[in-house]
């Protein structure tokens, strides 16, 4: 199933931490459309729109939620596929 989501990141400190978000998201295989960060009260919080197979969606939200310095990962969904794009169809 592919999917699209905005997935926010709040993270507690400054550009080190946020700096280890965005190198797993990097590693996720999945297609970045946007992102937005700030810092507010000591807490860095990322918004990166992001779609691919909700698999993959899955492991960047666990991998993130596990680094100790992440409070909170919220996901957002915007829309669902029930098939995946990148699936070749093979007509008779």
């Amino acid at each position: 199933m592919w999917v699209e989501t905005k997935l926010c990141v709040k993270v507690f400190g400054g550009l080190d931490q946020l700096t280890r978000v965005l190198n797993i998201a990097r590693r996720g295989k999945v297609v970045y459309r946007g992102m937005e960060a700030k810092f507010e009260d000591g807490h860095a919080v990322a918004c990166m729109e992001l779609e691919g197979r909700a698999e993959e969606v899955e492991w960047v939200m666990k991998k993130m939620s596990a680094l100790p310095e992440v409070l909170s990962v919220e996901p957002r969904p915007r829309r669902v596929e029930f098939e995946d794009p990148l699936t070749e169809v093979v007509l008779p």
